[in-house]
């Protein structure tokens, strides 16, 4: 497993978002900012992700505050090289079958309880535990293990995961682990579910 920890440089509610990941030896890998002041303004939403002396590595689009329907799910497309690197789909209403309720209106949580994400060919499923229950994702191989879109996060019968996220230690405010040796980028990608997952508290 490789491993991740992320630190929060905003405070919750902050209209500006970055975020430093680093490594495990604590070596700053990457940055994610989006609305900071230096960054121009676009049409589109974006986090831009760079490395550490500022050179733009990639940028993951966000929809647009008027595309966000309850009804409707969210593609946030990581674009790097110039190409689709990632989709992450984040589906609002539960999949069929799930009893997972929906989330109330207007309430300050997390609206995503799975996230679909399609990376260097490989399809994966990151699963959200209950408030308090778990960690805060939970990724498994939804291609090789046949993982359904459906599954509940507390089921006895899900494989073993890739890795997880989880609430930091010490001076970071998120963990993250991921499989070695499967992603060229996969601090890029890191990043960006750290990016989602936080976005409740902004």
């Amino acid at each position: 497993m490789i491993s991740y920890r992320v630190r929060r440089l905003h405070a919750p509610g902050e209209a500006a978002r970055r975020y430093h990941l680093f490594d495990r030896a604590d070596q700053l890998l990457l940055v994610a900012d989006q609305g900071s002041a230096w960054l121009p303004n676009e049409v589109t939403p974006r986090v831009r992700f760079a490395r550490p002396d500022g050179e733009r590595l990639a940028t993951m689009d966000l929809p647009r505050p008027t595309d966000r329907r309850p009804e409707k799910q969210h593609n946030y497309a990581i674009i790097y090289e110039h190409a689709v690197y990632a989709l992450i789909t984040a589906p609002i209403r539960p999949p069929s079958g799930s009893t997972a309720p929906l989330p109330a209106a207007g309430s300050v949580v997390w609206p995503f309880t799975r996230l679909l994400i399609e990376v260097e060919g490989h399809r994966w499923l990151a699963l959200r535990w209950p408030e308090g229950a778990g960690p805060l994702l939970v990724l498994y191989d939804a291609g090789n293990d046949g993982v359904p879109l459906s599954a509940d996060p507390e089921a006895s019968d899900l494989p073993e995961p890739l890795g997880l996220l989880e609430v930091g230690t010490g001076d970071y405010d998120f963990d993250l682990t991921l499989p070695a040796g499967r992603l060229e980028q996969g601090a890029l990608l890191a990043l960006a579910l750290v990016y989602l997952v936080d976005q409740a508290g902004n």
